[in-house]
């Protein structure tokens, strides 16, 4: 051997050798490293579940919303990681695998990537350390503490928490390394509401659609005749300093400005105020469309209003918040339109009838991280709407948690009668059947609870491996990165202490969640889904009524020619409504922006113009229609949103957004990541859509502008150029080929 080739077989074996030591104090040491690393990381006192995500109505006609982008949603680990996890065999000699045991977290870290920016203001340090914080509490229920006898439950309970902490960081760790390219600033995310709790948020601002609050009331119709039928009210939330605006209102004047209780106005009088508190004497006129402060009961995390349409059609306004992270304690507050726009400031800062409040207060433990409310058809009028929530944190008769799972419920609208004992918690039924009871073979509920009148759908993916050894084998090794079977959970609770319940499996990837329904019909168990594939968006059906459910394709046409969506459509999220008029129609509205940035050009610090192109597409066909009936292109816009303003960088609504610097945000980037909004605000023309300004208090409102298909913006300019103006400026978008590309340039949209 001549002395070259054994220099190089020394440097070949030196190099194997120091790969094999790298390798093994990586599988060894790495734990150690990890506690070392993260060594101070938030703890868990309290044996509360993660929340699960929620899912929120935005307007009366809206059956869901659905994010996500099209990418599915799962523990999107790096194949071949999954080794350096725990697991062991729990007390029945099971194992649960890092990508399905932390899976219900991994869903709400996609989403905050995705969402939780342009939502919340999350950023990516946000996102992780709620992952770590999920993780950890899942190790209280999926529990891998080993069959071990010779030691006892307190001990083995703590070597579990202790090597499922290990876990937790370890996927903190991870995220924090390689997480930089997956989280979406402000030139990716954007708006989409999934957080029930949004505790770490510094200020978020979200819309609803509703009724307008005084157009049919007897004596102020013809004063209000010249509005649309619905309004837009945004609520402007700063650490739970709540504020509400009517966004598209007039300013027509609610309460002349009086020094005498006796002169309250018809609106006053609509809402129960025949004497004027003091609060409203004042030397200046309450008008429809100021932004007026929303009085909920303090020391308290208010999150966004879930809308409920009842079955009369009335609209509730309903904020059901928490305490603190460390209790299920909620307060549950109802409302409507017309008295958040009048008067809601109460006696006593209580949350109960103690507060003389304006609006409904009931303060109830829920046992439940994310209850939401519900109608309850038939019910008296104090039991109608109910909150309800899975718990798996109910205490057993012998006052120790037993984490089986039950549903609770508690009504949202009666007062808690102290003589009563437990009267301020809500009823919890355990599952019938031991395998849901016992949360096995049900897994994480990572998917948005669906909400119809007396009915909760709940989602579960299973999170065992196989038993086989060989699959098994290669599952740990980082080959089950995608969860397959599942269950649908069928909650009706149509009496709220004895729920029925139905349960239907199916065998669907993970790519295809979330899964949302396309119908607010109780029993259409047909559910919408988006997925993301070779540059294009599909939207696919899944019928839970069949007995083997799948997933199936679902055809869009334009032209009297199919179509397939470029990805781009589905970055925000899609809206799915149903009409109520005599021959309701399902509609699917995508939209998609762009800010115009040109690549490789550094940005102006002193420039006071920019542009953002928003377009929408309109899909819609018979709510009766069979499953294989097309949707239609219906109508498309493609808008130029031009910003002017004066400069300073200080302010993001007075600066251009620069590429290099993407967590700066701007007018175009706050608006090309802004929610959208379905309904009848822009006069007598049919659905308007809207999309919220943050730089300005009136949002962008398209009106249909007929046979055409087009939209036109309602106003064309507002602001003004000193502070700042928008200009909105839209074509029709009639060709194939555009809706089946990325943005492209102002020729091709027509």
């Amino acid at each position: 051997m001549s002395k070259l080739k054994a220099v190089l077989l020394w440097c070949l074996k030196a190099v194997l050798f120091s790969a094999a030591l790298a390798l093994v104090v990586a599988i060894f040491g790495h734990r150690a490293a990890i506690d070392a690393v993260y060594k101070n990381v938030e703890d868990i006192l309290d044996g509360e579940m993660p929340p699960t995500v929620v899912s929120f109505q935005s307007g009366p006609e809206i059956v869901s919303t659905i994010g996500g982008s099209g990418e599915g949603m799962n523990c999107s680990l790096p194949p071949g990681l999954d080794i350096f996890f725990d697991s062991s065999e729990d007390a029945a000699g099971k194992r649960h695998l890092v990508r399905q045991r932390f899976r219900q977290a991994c869903v709400f870290h996609d989403l905050c990537y995705r969402h939780g920016l342009a939502t919340y203001g999350y950023n990516q340090n946000d996102c992780d350390r709620v992952l770590q914080n999920q993780a950890f509490r899942l190790c209280l229920y999926v529990r891998n503490d080993g069959p071990q006898k010779d030691v006892s439950d307190a001990e083995r309970n703590a070597r579990n928490a202790e090597r499922c902490q290990t876990d937790s960081k370890m996927i903190l760790a991870g995220v924090s390394l390689g997480g930089h390219k997956p989280y979406r600033a402000w030139d990716r995310s954007t708006f989409f509401e999934f957080e029930s709790d949004p505790s770490r948020s510094n200020g978020f601002t979200v819309a609803r659609v509703v009724d307008h609050p005084f157009k049919f009331v007897d004596g102020l119709k013809a004063k209000y005749a010249g509005e649309s039928d619905q309004v837009i009210l945004t609520f402007i939330n700063n650490r739970s300093n709540l504020a509400v605006t009517c966004a598209t209102c007039q300013d027509l004047i609610l309460q002349k400005w009086t020094r005498l209780p006796e002169e309250a106005s018809d609106e006053m009088k609509s809402v129960g105020i025949t004497s004027l508190p003091q609060a409203l004497l004042t030397n200046q006129d309450l008008k429809l469309s100021a932004t007026g402060p929303v009085w909920l009961p303090p020391r308290r995390r208010h999150g966004a209003p879930h809308l409920l349409i009842d079955g009369t059609g009335k609209n509730h306004l309903i904020w059901v918040s928490r305490n603190n992270p460390e209790n299920t304690i909620s307060c549950i507050v109802l409302a409507d339109a017309a008295k958040l726009l009048t008067y809601t400031l109460p006696q006593r800062d209580f949350c109960n009838e103690g507060a003389r409040s304006p609006l409904k207060m009931v303060e109830v433990d829920m046992f439940s991280t994310s209850p939401l409310p519900v109608e309850i058809p038939g019910a008296p009028a104090e039991d109608s709407i109910v909150a309800t929530g899975l718990s798996a944190q109910k205490l057993s008769a012998q006052k120790k948690a037993d984490h089986s799972l039950s549903f609770c419920a508690k009504s949202a609208i009666r007062p808690v009668n102290r003589s009563v004992k437990n009267d301020d918690q809500a009823n919890c039924i355990a599952f019938p059947d031991e395998e849901t009871s016992s949360g096995k073979g049900l897994g994480a509920f990572q998917n948005f609870a669906v909400v119809r009148p007396g009915q909760q759908i709940f989602f579960a993916r299973d999170m065992r491996p196989s038993e086989a050894p060989l699959k098994y084998l290669w599952q740990w090794m980082g080959g089950n990165a995608y969860s397959t079977s599942g269950v649908m959970l069928i909650v009706d609770a149509a009496a709220p202490t004895a729920p029925k319940l139905r349960i239907v499996p199916f065998d669907i990837p993970d790519l295809f969640d979330p899964m949302m329904p396309i119908s607010r019909t109780k029993d259409d168990l047909r559910f919408l889904s988006l997925r993301t594939s070779d540059e294009k968006v599909g939207v696919h059906i899944i019928d839970f009524a069949k007995n083997d459910p799948g997933v199936e394709d679902v055809n869009l046409t334009m032209n009297g020619t199919n179509i397939r969506l470029d990805k781009s459509w589905a970055f925000r999220p899609v809206q799915v409504l149903e009409t109520r008029d005599a021959n309701p129609k399902t509609k699917l509205v995508f939209s998609r922006g762009k800010i115009a940035v040109e690549p490789g050009k550094s940005v102006d610090p002193n420039a006071n113009v920019e542009t953002v192109r928003l377009e929408t597409l309109v899909l819609e066909r018979d709510a009766a229609a069979p499953p294989d009936k097309p949707f239609l292109v219906t109508g498309g816009a493609s808008c130029t949103v031009k910003y002017t303003f004066k400069a300073n960088q200080d302010y993001p609504c007075h600066r251009t957004f620069d590429p290099n610097r993407p967590m700066r945000s701007s007018p175009a980037a706050k608006m090309q990541a802004s929610q959208v909004l379905i309904g009848h605000f822009a006069g007598g023309d049919g659905h308007g859509i809207a999309f919220p300004d943050a730089c300005l208090k009136e949002p962008i409102v398209l009106r249909p502008t007929g046979g055409a298909g087009g939209f036109v913006p309602a106003k064309q300019t507002v602001g003004v150029k000193t502070n700042v103006e928008r200009d909105v400026v839209c074509k029709p978008i009639s060709t194939n080929a555009y809706v089946a590309n990325a943005m492209g340039g102002e020729a091709s949209r027509d």
